[in-house]
């Protein structure tokens, strides 16, 4: 919209496009889009007031001195913009606004946030970790609420050690043999020899129970980075006069690999079965579902629901089937898979008593530092959908990354279609996929949105706006100033604020949706009165808003006859609707 400053301007354009018409007629070959451009510049130069919107174009971008058609970020756009504006409309006059729309470039960028004592605070967690997935994804709610589809978050947080199982192989033993031969030279070589340890006490080749703890130090070493607290349960082989196998329950102390708690015990997938069996009769629906999925379903309200309560008198049970030699005073650590809306694992640590298992609360909880990508896409907290080597093979890759970003992203999208077969309109899949370059290795992530039945990449530029303004010195600057025009429910607003303060004003404003501005009637509206009118209206509509913002707020008044008046106010440092000079 173009407003024009003087009626003298307006008979000027019809003159000039009486005589651009004259003169196309005459020469013939001028298109009427070249003469309404023509006076609009004409017009531009007469130092009209802007109000209006402009979308950048690539030649913009050039003028600018950019190779590429967007911007690198809102502070290159508020840096740049004026001298376009500049250079296109140097006669526009002061207070003109123009709003322009312009792309930025804007990939996904994965923010790193470490969780704070504050954080598992507020959703209940004194303890200060996760104990479930469905706890973390909680927190990130928190912790973003403003989070918005496509956004990731690297998260550095602490967590229970979920028990890694080890089985020391046959390359182990001899590692063991080297580094070990020193100290022990007839049990390292025998070790190495036969991959096992000799067990038979007395034999010079025979490993006690600190021996064994010492080598599986050497592996652990060699085959894990070293994360403080981590558990880890290693079975190996023995010899006792006949082959066997052990296990034992470590756990890394920040210096080295020491013997962990109770025993450790993964509830399996045939576990699962025997608990859906034996509770199928006390806990029909959650018995059925744990032997489906082999899993516990958490999720709170559903008829599937396995409680923590619950959960305790399935371990209880499985337990004594399992061990039923074992004795008041036995501790076990148990690990089970769970189901929150993802897959997960819970630890429960348990003590027999009085023949049985209940909650060991005496048993210190190991807990670890570790981070993990997650992204918001539709509405929800998750991890990434991430390639393994099964996804790049079934994609034709030999190796488990790609070597061409537009191949990945082609071929992801239609892995995508044969994964998700009934994803719905608008549905967001976060992915994340390596990419070899440049002799390095690297993760990659990009959001895919299913459009008319197939995955399609968000593309990594946006579209933005910024207000400019053209203030005093001539110079335009970014502006935040709002344009608002009354309605008839902010009249109401006032009137319920101000009636009984100005009954016959406020009476004639909300018949006729107007502000009687003649200073000799009953119902006048003097420019302090307006002025606490408008206050009201911008503090029931933007009650958080920032100082600094501007509004300029047009309202319909009567001056003997019907017409609008504009007020520019600016928030100031006491939160207080001023008038801006």
């Amino acid at each position: 919209m173009l407003k024009l400053t003087s009626k003298n301007l307006t008979m000027k354009k019809i003159y000039i496009l009486l005589l651009l018409f004259i003169g196309a007629t005459l020469i013939g070959c001028d298109p009427m889009d070249d003469i309404h451009e023509q006076v609009n510049d004409q017009i531009d130069s007469e130092g009209a007031l802007a109000d209006k919107s402009i979308v950048l174009t690539e030649d913009d971008y050039g003028f600018l001195g950019l190779s590429f058609p967007n911007f690198n970020s809102e502070d290159d756009a508020r840096l740049l913009i004026p001298d376009l504006l500049s250079e296109r409309y140097p006669y526009y006059g002061k207070n003109s606004s123009i709003n322009v729309i312009y792309d930025i470039y804007d990939p996904i960028r994965v923010k790193l946030y470490e969780v704070t004592s504050q954080d598992y605070s507020a959703i209940g967690l004194e303890e200060g970790y996760f104990t479930s997935s469905s706890q973390v994804y909680e927190a990130l709610g928190e912790i973003f609420p403003q989070a918005e589809s496509g956004d990731y978050v690297d998260l550095q947080y602490r967590t229970v050690a979920e028990e890694i199982p080890y089985e020391i192989n046959a390359e182990d033993f001899d590692l063991i043999g080297e580094k070990l031969g020193s100290d022990y030279p007839d049990a390292a070589p025998s070790a190495a020899q036969y991959s096992n340890f000799d067990r038979r006490e007395g034999r010079d080749a025979y490993w006690d129970n600190d021996m064994i703890l010492e080598a599986i130090n050497v592996v652990l070493e060699d085959n894990f980075e070293d994360v403080t607290n981590q558990i880890y349960n290693v079975s190996y082989a023995i010899y006792d006069g006949s082959a066997g196998t052990e296990s034992m329950t470590v756990q890394f102390n920040g210096n080295e690999y020491v013997a962990f708690g109770g025993t450790s015990y993964q509830i399996s997938a045939s576990d699962f079965d025997e608990i859906g069996s034996e509770f199928a009769e006390k806990f029909p629906d959650p018995a059925s579902n744990a032997a489906d999925y082999s899993n516990f379903d958490r999720r709170d309200g559903r008829d599937t629901q396995w409680t923590d309560a619950m959960i305790l008198e399935a371990v209880d049970f499985l337990l004594n089937q399992q061990f039923p030699n074992a004795t008041d005073g036995s501790k076990f650590a148990v690990t089970y898979a769970v189901y929150t809306g993802s897959a997960g694992t819970e630890v429960i640590n348990v003590v027999k008593t009085d023949g049985a298992y209940v909650i060991d609360s005496n048993a210190s909880t190991a807990t670890i530092t570790t981070r993990n990508v997650y992204a918001y896409t539709n509405g929800s907290w998750g991890r990434p959908f991430t390639l393994d080597m099964e996804d790049y093979e079934a994609m034709g890759q030999s190796y488990p990354n790609f070597s061409n970003e537009d191949q990945a992203l082609y071929r992801i999208g239609i892995y995508l279609g044969m994964q998700y077969p009934y994803a719905e309109e608008g549905d967001v899949t976060a992915v994340a996929y390596d990419l070899y370059s440049s002799g390095e290795t690297s993760t990659e992530y990009v959001n895919y949105i299913f459009e008319d039945g197939e995955f399609n990449v968000v593309p990594s530029t946006r579209t933005a706006s910024l207000q400019f303004g053209l203030n005093d010195e001539g110079v335009w600057v970014p502006d935040n100033t709002i344009r608002y025009t009354l309605t008839g429910n902010d009249f109401a607003t006032i009137a319920s604020a101000l009636q009984d303060k100005y009954p016959d004003p406020v009476s004639s404003m909300l018949r006729y949706n107007n502000f009687d501005t003649r200073s000799d009637n009953g119902a006048y509206w003097s420019p302090d009165m307006i002025l606490e009118a408008t206050r009201i209206v911008l503090n029931n509509m933007a009650p958080n808003a920032e100082v600094g913002q501007k509004y300029v707020v047009t309202y319909a008044v009567y001056d003997g006859s019907n017409t609008t008046n504009s007020i520019s106010l600016i928030k100031n440092e006491a939160g207080e609707w001023v008038i801006n000079e």
